[in-house]
């Protein structure tokens, strides 16, 4: 018998894991189902609502803030207002920015308003395989929050380490959850999709404390537009010289090779661009920037990047 109530998945991750691939795909995955995506960016610009949009209608965003702090009361009027579509919803898949708890998006569901309407299905945490490891102090613990608070965690970029490095993650992140290793996360129907699954009912998990109550306050973003298209070589050159401070760089980037416009996105050494809609091409360049608490050394980095634009 299919539930009265909507199904909730969970995605979380710290900055740069992967969610918003992973997020893709489980859009393209369920196409034919009747599915909202909430997509909660921390910055300016909601950049990954703005790529899934590619792929769905059904993209509601949340910006500027951290979901589980600043945005909480708007994360709830969303999901009360998607209660009462009809024809009405099967599944809601929530995003979460890289810098929120995920725990505090299942104490919102349980909300009364809310818990007769949907049920909390599952949360997923994606894991950079490459990077886990290497963050530390308050960034370390909001990451194990986010861990801790996982039904599945898929430990992503798995290709990009050794053998060696996969096993002290593994040591690392315990045996408290299943765990599905994958490349570009990819995640099978069964582990999210298979309404037969056996799952063991959802329980609320322990808050895991971080070193404070709003996640974005650990963390600073600027914001960068442009007009000119930018060289690709210059640029690949300058994103590989970011300082450790900059935990991400991503939105859409107008190259001069054609100018055409791609989504950028960028986290550690490595940077990805994909081809964008031809419409996105007239509104520019658009970057944001995620760095340490802290960090304010945007202008020298600014400077950089309009060094990197072709003039007529």
């Amino acid at each position: 018998m299919t539930s009265p109530r909507i199904a909730v998945t969970v995605v979380s991750g710290f900055l740069g894991a992967g969610k918003t691939t992973l997020l893709n795909r489980m859009v393209r995955r369920a196409e034919g189902s009747r599915l909202a995506v909430i997509v909660n960016d921390f910055g300016e610009l909601n950049i990954d609502a703005a790529i899934v949009s590619e792929v769905t209608d059904a993209v509601y965003s949340l910006q500027n803030g951290c979901i589980c702090c600043t945005v909480q009361e708007d994360l709830l009027a969303q999901l009360t207002s998607l209660a009462q579509l009809q024809p009405r919803l099967e599944r809601i898949v929530i995003e979460c920015s890289g810098v929120s708890d995920p725990q505090r998006i299942v104490q919102t569901l349980a909300y009364p308003q809310l818990r007769s309407q949907m049920q909390l299905d599952m949360v997923i945490t994606v894991v950079d395989a490459t990077r886990h490891l290497q963050l530390d102090g308050e960034y370390a613990r909001l990451a194990r929050a986010q861990v801790g608070a996982a039904d599945l965690l898929l430990l992503n970029k798995t290709d990009l380490v050794d053998e060696t490095q996969l096993q002290a993650l593994r040591q690392a992140l315990g045996l408290r959850t299943r765990i599905h290793e994958s490349v570009q996360a990819q995640l099978p129907d069964a582990l999210w999709l298979d309404s037969d699954l056996d799952l063991e009912p959802r329980a609320l998990k322990p808050l895991v404390r971080v070193a404070s109550d709003d996640h974005s306050e650990m963390f600073s973003s600027h914001l960068w537009q442009g007009t000119a298209p930018l060289n690709v070589e210059r640029l690949r050159a300058w994103l590989q010289a970011l300082p450790n401070d900059v935990f991400r760089v991503k939105g859409l980037v107008v190259l001069d090779q054609g100018a055409k416009a791609h989504w950028l996105q960028h986290v550690g050494s490595r940077s990805q661009f994909l081809p964008a809609i031809d419409e996105a091409t007239a509104s520019g360049t658009r970057l944001v920037f995620i760095g340490r608490r802290g960090f304010d050394n945007w202008q020298a980095l600014i400077d950089g990047l309009e060094q990197c634009q072709v003039r007529p």
